[in-house]
């Protein structure tokens, strides 16, 4: 009779277990603050790599596009920042400051491609130069997408509630 008791309480805690994980997948979308803190952070990161191939542009480049110079000048940083956010969007998913917020952007087909990630940054910029459209949108969503991600069907996750209940579910 004890083993009995012992087993329904144990499939109890199971169950208990399973819907406590299936009510936190539903909330996988992390919130706005995180997002927007992600996104002023990602500044803080790119502002010195700016500053450094401005440095490098200006100090070999001087004067050699005469008056298109600015014009080079501005597409070379896009370039250069469209570079370190795909690489890092497509091969570990997260950016430096997407780290420390712990966020991960992702696919619905899994990690992100190099097109798709090409595009993600192309549509974010037109996004940014058309008054933030896209930014401002996540504040409507309720998954909390911007624009450019709803329209290419990749998302946020938080890696925290990932690495816990990964930790759980191995532990189970």
């Amino acid at each position: 009779m004890a083993f009995r008791d012992q087993w329904h309480s144990l499939s109890n805690i199971s169950i208990l277990h399973s819907l406590l994980i299936f009510l936190s997948v539903k909330k996988k979308f992390p919130p706005l603050i995180r997002l927007y803190g992600s996104l002023i952070y990602e500044l803080f990161a790119l502002i010195p790599l700016w500053m450094v191939a401005g440095f490098f542009f200006i100090f070999f480049l001087d004067g050699f596009f005469g008056e298109y110079q600015r014009l080079i000048f501005q597409i070379y940083l896009w370039l250069l920042s469209g570079v370190y956010l795909t690489y890092c969007w497509t091969t570990s998913g997260q950016t430096l400051a997407m780290r420390a917020w712990n966020l991960k952007i992702i696919s619905s087909r899994g990690k992100l491609t190099k097109k798709i990630a090409w595009i993600r940054y192309i549509y974010a910029t037109f996004s940014a130069l058309i008054c933030a459209i896209g930014f401002i949108w996540a504040l409507a969503n309720k998954k909390h997408l911007y624009l450019h991600d709803q329209i290419l069907n990749n998302y946020f996750i938080d890696v925290r509630f990932y690495k816990s209940s990964s930790h759980q579910l191995k532990r189970k």
